[in-house]
């Protein structure tokens, strides 16, 4: 086993190819003494490496175990940046456990992640992998197991057996080679019979209605080519079976000649209820309205190219046609025009992601469409723009398609939407898509799957390229596997689906197979007892019985079958499972599969049965992408992805996330009122994180992750946002789950939303980001990750419109329609500038900030999940990570306060110390509390002995100051007296764990003996420097199209009279004696450091009287009564910025002094 401390990224890659050039050392011919020139060799390279790590700014710390299988040598090597000579290459060579290397290929070993069935790839960097990711995210050990590449389990791979098996299909090939009679007859026998059992093809409730009629139509790329045309109403005709006849002929008025190839011809059944006797007239013929009882849609064209017609033969016989090329339109070449394009057409092309644009847009787009050739991502939007799809207009579209730039993969995404069912713009889509990489593959391959629904024929480029990609990728196999067979319950496309399922299976092993249907049967047993505990809750001991029941069928599964892999994932391999379930409406179960591996933990995972996890799954995919591009932009928001998996319509599984907690028990910690409290969430941190450098780090976890957050569920509209449906791991890192509504869809109350607030943003929050109840420059950094964030999302509004648009046919009731893909398009504002974006971002901060709905809103549901409380939960302390007690403390002799002491940080007051005497092991301990957390103690005692008599508290509620000096001695007389009493009243009181937990030292107690710390302050990324007034702004100032744009940004360090001011900007650009260069942005509230983010324009200044000008900043602070205040001013001389860029940072405030960037 080898450890490795603090690497970065470079560092990561530099030391896999240390490691690689190692090994050939090692194991090369001719080298008398491979180990030493293997550790000569690596001495080098690792000075390489440190020199690398030292001047890397990323730094981040990680940790790497690796396990040696297979050999009876057992080694551990620790070392760090500190000492790299006397571990690191020992640590290599011995990982061969091979006193001589000659002779053996390092390709015969790979290292195996622990706990998965996943194996590192030579060809990416380490920390490219997804698993390292995750590790050093949330600063847990990377551990890897070095095994011969002969013990990798291998039965889910194809073999030669099963290329030499017979299939299905080799009995349907052998007809061919029949008489033509011996091959249609069992089709045509088998028609007979669907047509007998298919219930489409019977009249359910023909007594309901009179008349019936059928609409036709055409259509291509979901447009009407002409008007419906409808036949005659016709009555329902009973001989020996209910028959409606029509013989009727339809005739529309489009030539076959100018139909374009894809087009559907569609019919629809309509019926005219019978009305009610009695009834009135004018109710009559609001009941007579049309009901559409079923439709059908075929292509009017066939795969051959020829129109589908009528058979005038009998079905015993038919017509057997050899296949001819079909008729191909001939390309057009086109001139390419390198003009720059119209600023009208500019304009246009600039919302290229409006789902709704004019015929006169459109018409103006197709006119100019050699223009947008530097824009790859507006070919979907052109060829929407087309004004024809007839075989006249198919040589211009298809000069475009050929003389288009590339495309990537993101934006060919666009193409295979129904709008684009032309054979040619699919298959140069796919060839598009093609390049792209297996995972990125997986990101989409929910869409590709819907996008199947859109060929106009089964044999398909996009068919072909998934089933290519599936063979070579077993992970793509798995996923695409359960997405066929979760769209086998679509109605409209099973038998598409179907089809394509059988393909897949076919191509796949017998291992392969086994294994889907041992997953299968999982799934169905666990969805049986899921299905059982839900009718039987909340009886708990029915529930009970049931569970026990159950698990027998689960074990027995594993008994017969050794192990499975979950659908989460095809690297999860179980073989064991407990069981319990949640007290909740849905009760899903909670289960814990054994790991195969023993070096891995156990697999704990949530089954729902009767929830619709498709919603869930999409927008845990949407919130995986929008990751993924931060990360790929460089900005890591730490957020928290967990896997979630649809196994079927109404049941589904959800990965479990550890040490996490919701908001609602963190906030209820305090009272069922700790929603309205600003210290939960930051007292529940510092429990977890007693350390300083520990909950700094925790914080800065819960900024980053906040922010992500904040951006993904307001980009995504999601909905039901209570404290129950958002988590905090104890590492800060803050995620949402159940995904219940979405895109905007809020839970109503009669006419009013439930969630009123932009996002969840709250005031508790806001307290952990600033280190108190005071604004800091700490949110200042937070508004920027959020805008930051934001922004790089908006650049991508094609993808998720694409994505999103790709699943409107997917049967999510709440993604149906272009209404609610506008809904992220308003969301996005892709038609704003960026700096527009960070304004329009930062009053969603602060209206969400300010909202006080979303506080309501956790305060009831905190009263209406009491119910699902269980009686024998024992209240613990907020501020305690862990519960002790008198057997593993020792019996306390007597307790003592000896004095308070006053603190500032986090937030000013006073706490007392506490000294505690033991009688085994005899010790004095020292610790610190404050009068809150007494309080706390007294009403938990309370809910635990209601019927005790308890010594009296003191009162809370003071006349005067309750937090000066002569309050905080009197307080510390009668605190004594409280607890006095208390360790003195009858055992059970005297001697419960609550008791003791609290008389129990935490870490931050160490300092409880010593002397009374300096004053640290709330905010320690900046301070202001002694005896300077004013602070800092932060600015940016750029210059275009003859106008100045000023944003101001941020303000720190003002320096108030003893109370906070209430400070604006104004600012003015002189020389100007008439003021009229006045501008102001607004006024910020009881705050030292405001955030603004306004900008500040000024229209039709020519650059040349720029020079001559100086740009003068001033901070005020608004007065009711007085004169208003003046906190810090700048005067910046605009001739020494180049405006030709953007300038952005920190400028001094002071008295009349030039600031300088």
């Amino acid at each position: 086993m080898w450890h490795v401390a603090h690497i970065t990224h470079r560092g990561l890659h530099m030391r896999s190819t240390m490691v690689n050039r190692l090994r050939t050392t090692a194991l090369g011919g001719g080298l008398p003494h491979g180990l030493d020139a293997a550790r000569d060799l690596a001495m080098q390279e690792w000075d390489t490496v440190e020199a690398a790590c030292a001047s890397s700014r990323d730094s981040t710390s990680s940790r790497v175990q690796r396990e040696i299988v297979g050999s009876r040598v057992s080694v551990t090597e620790t070392g760090g940046m500190g000492s790299p000579r006397e571990s690191w290459p020992e640590a290599l060579t011995l990982c061969y456990t091979y006193d001589e290397l000659l002779g053996i290929d390092v390709d015969d070993f790979v290292l195996k992640l622990c706990g998965l069935e996943e194996f590192l790839q030579n060809k990416h960097a380490l920390g490219s992998h997804e698993y390292i990711q995750h590790c050093r995210k949330f600063d847990i050990d990377i551990r890897l197991q070095l095994m011969k590449r002969k013990a990798v389990r291998s039965d889910l791979a194809r073999t030669v057996n099963d290329d030499q098996s017979p299939s299905t299909l080799n009995h349907y090939i052998h007809l061919q080679e029949r008489p033509i009679k011996q091959t249609i007859s069992p089709f045509v026998s088998l028609l007979y019979i669907a047509g007998m059992s298919l219930p489409l093809h019977f009249i359910f409730s023909c007594c309901s209605y009179e008349d019936f009629y059928l609409s036709c139509s055409l259509t291509h790329g979901g447009k009407e080519l002409c008007s419906p045309l409808q036949t005659r109403k016709a009555h329902v005709y009973k001989y020996l079976f209910h028959l409606i006849i029509w013989d009727q002929q339809i005739c529309f008025p489009i030539q076959v000649n100018r139909l374009p190839r894809e087009t559907l011809l569609s019919a629809t059944l309509y019926a005219v209820p019978i009305p009610p006797p009695g009834s009135s007239s004018e109710t009559n013929k609001q009941r007579r309205v049309p009901e559409a009882l079923g439709w059908v849609t075929t292509p009017l064209f066939n795969f051959r190219q020829y129109v589908h017609l009528p058979c005038p033969h009998p079905l015993g016989t038919t017509d057997i046609h050899s296949p001819t090329p079909g008729l191909r339109a001939p390309v057009r070449t086109a001139g390419m025009e390198t003009h720059c394009p119209p600023r009208g057409l500019r304009s246009v092309s600039c919302a290229l992601c409006c789902p709704r644009l004019t015929d006169a847009d459109r018409k103006r787009l197709w006119e100019k469409r050699y223009y947008c050739h530097e824009q790859p991502g507006s070919l979907p939007l052109l060829l929407t723009s087309a004004p024809s799809w007839e075989w006249a207009c198919l040589p211009d579209i298809y000069a475009l398609l050929k003389q288009w730039t590339y495309m990537n993969h993101q934006d060919a995404l666009g193409l295979l939407h129904a709008t684009f069912p032309d054979q040619e713009v699919r298959r140069t889509a796919v060839h598009w898509i093609d390049s792209m990489s297996d995972a990125e593959l997986l990101d989409y391959l929910p869409q590709l799957v819907q996008a199947l629904k859109y060929e106009c024929y089964l044999d398909s480029p996009l068919v072909r390229f998934l089933m290519k990609r599936a063979i070579c990728d077993l992970r793509i196999t798995h996923y695409f596997f359960w997405l066929l067979k979760d769209g086998l319950k679509d109605s409209q496309f099973s038998i598409r689906y179907q089809y394509l399922l059988a393909a897949l299976l076919c191509c796949c092993g017998k291992g392969l197979r086994e294994e889907f249907d041992r997953q299968c049967c999982l799934v169905n047993t666990l969805a049986k007892l899921a299905q059982q505990v839900r009718e039987a809750a909340p009886s708990s001991r029915q529930v009970g019985a049931i569970l026990r029941d159950g698990l027998v069928n689960v074990k027995q599964f594993f008994s017969a079958n050794g192990s499975c892999r979950l659908p989460l994932s095809p690297s999860l391999l179980v073989k064991g499972i407990d069981c319990s379930y949640f007290n909740s409406n849905a009760v899903p179960l909670k289960l814990s599969f054994q790991n195969v591996d023993a070096l891995g933990e156990n697999i704990r995972v949530i089954f729902k049965c009767g929830d619709d996890l498709r919603q869930d799954m999409l927008t845990l995919q949407m919130i995986r992408i929008m990751n993924k591009i931060w990360v790929q932009e460089g900005l890591d928001m730490r957020m928290v992805i967990f896997r979630c998996f649809s196994t079927g319509r109404g049941r589904g599984m959800v990965e479990m996330i550890p040490n996490a907690e919701t908001l609602r028990k963190i906030q209820v910690e305090h009272g069922v009122t700790g929603s309205f409290k600003d210290r939960p969430l930051a007292d529940w941190l510092q429990k977890h994180n007693p350390t300083e450098d520990e909950y700094e780090k925790a914080v800065e976890n819960f900024i980053y992750s906040c922010a992500g957050c904040c951006v993904a569920t307001y980009v995504l509209g999601i909905c039901d946002r209570h404290n129950d449906n958002i988590m905090l791991k104890t590492t800060g890192h803050m995620f949402h789950i159940d995904f219940g509504r979405f895109l905007g869809h809020a839970q109503m109350f009669g006419n009013i939303k439930r969630d009123r607030a932009p996002f969840v943003f709250t005031s508790d929050m806001a307290y952990v980001i600033n280190g108190g109840d005071k604004p800091s420059s700490r949110f200042h950094d937070f508004v920027d990750l959020c805008c930051q964030a934001y922004n790089l999302i908006r650049k991508h509004t094609h993808l998720f419109l694409n994505l999103l648009g790709l699943m409107l046919s997917c049967g999510i009731p709440e993604l149906s329609d272009l209404e609610d893909l506008k809904y992220v398009y308003d969301a996005l504002r892709p038609q704003d500038s960026e700096a527009d974006a960070t304004t329009y971002f930062t009053r969603l901060i602060e209206s969400s900030l300010g909202s006080v709905a979303t506080k309501l809103n956790f305060f009831i549901h905190n009263l209406a999940q009491m119910k699902f409380t269980g009686s024998d939960t024992r209240p613990v302390l907020s501020f305690a990570p862990r519960v002790h007690t008198l057997k593993t403390s020792g019996r306390i002799r007597d307790v003592f306060l000896c004095r308070h002491e006053k603190v500032f940080n986090p937030s000013k007051g006073y706490t007392y110390i506490v000294k505690v005497q033991r009688e085994s092991p005899c010790e004095v301990t020292y610790v610190q509390r404050t009068f809150e957390e007494f309080q706390e103690l007294h009403n938990k005692l309370r809910l635990i002995f209601p019927s005790s008599h308890l010594p009296s508290f003191p009162s809370r509620f003071v006349i005067g100051r309750s937090r000066g000096e002569a309050m905080a001695d009197r307080r510390k007389e009668e605190l004594n007296g409280y607890i006095w009493h208390l360790i003195h009243s009858a055992p059970e009181v005297a001697e419960c764990d609550l008791v003791y937990t609290f008389f129990h030292p935490l870490p931050r107690d160490e300092k409880a003996a010593g002397t009374n710390p300096a004053p640290k302050p709330a905010d320690a990324t900046w301070s202001r420097p002694i005896g300077k007034v004013g602070g800092e702004v932060k600015l940016s100032i750029s210059y275009k199209n003859n106008k100045l744009f000023i944003m101001v940004m941020h303000i720190r360090g003002l320096v108030g009279d003893g109370n906070d001011p209430d400070p604006y900007v104004k600012i003015y650009l002189l020389p100007d004696p008439q003021k009229t260069t006045k501008r102001k942005t607004k006024v910020a509230r009881k705050t030292c450091n405001p955030t603004y983010n306004e900008m500040l324009v000024y229209d039709g200044i020519p650059k040349g009287d720029l020079q001559q000008r100086e740009l003068h900043l001033s901070v005020l602070s608004e007065e009711s009564f007085w004169e208003n205040i003046l906190l810090g001013e700048v005067c910046i001389k605009l001739r020494d910025l180049d405006l030709t860029q953007e300038k952005m940072g920190w400028f001094e405030l002071g008295s009349r002094s030039q600031g300088t960037m």
